[in-house]
């Protein structure tokens, strides 16, 4: 499969969001973004209870009331970190020098935000206070694994097309930020990443296995890290360690013992760390990795997944189709492929599904898909990034392959 005339519709996709996300300036709503509106955060009265409450009615409401609360929007570094890596994989396959421009601009906005005065390391989180359903903590100066391993990657990319020592050295500082702030261990011994500092009851295992990825990606630039490969080899042991009889996992386990299944886009997570380490295991292990990451592809594909290329929400439950979970399996599919190169064409075909059915004529992407009606949103990072990155994934490994 090759960018041709096979591929001139994904690449029609990828220029009407590219577009509509420039006029934006990257700047827009977020599904937990309640609390970003003064009028909201006095009528919670700091009261945890009622800020789930205001987050999680935001979240799924069909009507967008952000206008009405003055919910303010905002440039998300999680979501500039997703744009960012599609702008270096555009860079590459097309050597246009705009994709070049948006890097260094993403870049001093990473400079700008980053909250290294006061962890002393370079890290970043999301530009709006957020509290969990189990109340947990997120706000502009608590960075978390997620949005730091975002920026990472994006980074780790730039480095290869800018060659700027000081990417590789703002990556090492959010490492350092990692390994410093996140790394914990379990009491039987295996290795994993809090969410954020704050994050101190339970073990979310995408967080590590993003954290795995994320280490993955910066071997390439500190090969004789041997600190690193450890870590690296220790989360990759967690991943296996937790993964189901079915090959999923669930999203969470708690130090009181609790589980919390949530079976989504986070299994595609999982995957990718798993991938993106899979060069770097060692003899003793690659059989191992590989029969966890095809035993994890199996159940994502034929369980989560119709054959034309819709995802379940939360598995077994359908509705409502969510744009990030499409992307999520055009990201995975497209990276599996290289071990597996059928699985390019099901990336192809859920991309073509979600471009027909969940693209605005403006270019931006839906939220949900109900079985009756659209939610049509147009949350920034969410969608808009999870799909720029999705789209510029499949193309990069399509031209891989042509």
């Amino acid at each position: 499969m090759g960018i041709g005339n096979d591929n001139n519709f994904v690449w029609e996709s990828e220029k009407s969001l590219y577009d509509w996300t420039k006029k934006e300036n990257y700047c827009g709503w977020d599904i937990y973004d309640a609390l970003n509106s003064k009028f909201v955060k006095k009528i919670c009265m700091d009261q945890k209870p009622l800020q789930i409450m205001a987050t999680q009615f935001n979240k799924y409401s069909p009507l967008n009331f952000r206008p009405l609360l003055k919910v303010n929007k905002g440039v998300d570094m999680k979501g500039m970190g997703l744009f960012n890596q599609s702008f270096s994989k555009m860079y590459n396959i097309t050597k246009d020098d705009k994709y070049k421009n948006d890097i260094l601009n993403a870049i001093e906005i990473f400079k700008k935000e980053s909250v290294k005065s006061e962890y002393g390391y370079d890290c970043w989180s999301h530009y709006f206070n957020y509290t969990s359903a189990d109340k947990n903590i997120l706000s502009p100066r608590v960075p978390d694994v997620i949005t730091t391993s975002n920026v990472i990657k994006s980074l780790v990319d730039s480095y290869f097309v800018l060659q700027r020592d000081d990417l590789k050295d703002m990556s090492q500082s959010a490492y350092q930020f990692i390994r410093n702030y996140l790394l914990k261990e379990t009491e039987d011994g295996f290795s994993y990443l809090m969410y954020s500092p704050l994050d101190k009851d339970k073990m979310v295992i995408n967080a590590s296995a993003l954290g795995l990825e994320t280490i993955s990606k910066l071997m390439y630039l500190f090969e004789n890290d041997k600190e690193m490969k450890e870590i690296a080899r220790n989360l990759c042991d967690l991943l296996i360690k937790t993964q189901r009889s079915d090959g999923s996992w669930v999203y969470s386990k708690y130090h009181n013992g609790k589980e919390r299944i949530q079976t989504d886009f986070h299994q595609g997570f999982i995957l990718d760390g798993l991938i993106e380490y899979l060069p770097f295991a060692a003899t003793d292990e690659k059989a191992t990795v590989l029969e966890t990451v095809q035993k994890g592809i199996d159940f994502y594909r034929n369980k989560q997944f119709l054959e034309d290329g819709r995802c379940h929400f939360r598995y077994p439950r359908f509705y409502p189709i969510d744009t990030h979970s499409q992307a999520q399996g055009i990201i995975t599919f497209s990276k599996f492929s290289l071990y597996e190169p059928e699985y390019l064409d099901f990336a192809e075909k859920i991309a073509r599904w979600t471009i027909s059915n969940m693209q605005d004529d403006s270019g931006y992407f839906y939220y949900y898909k109900h079985r009756f009606f659209t939610n049509k949103i147009p949350h920034m990072r969410w969608c808009q990034g999870w799909m720029m990155l999705a789209l510029s994934t499949y193309l990069e490994r399509a031209e891989m392959v042509k």
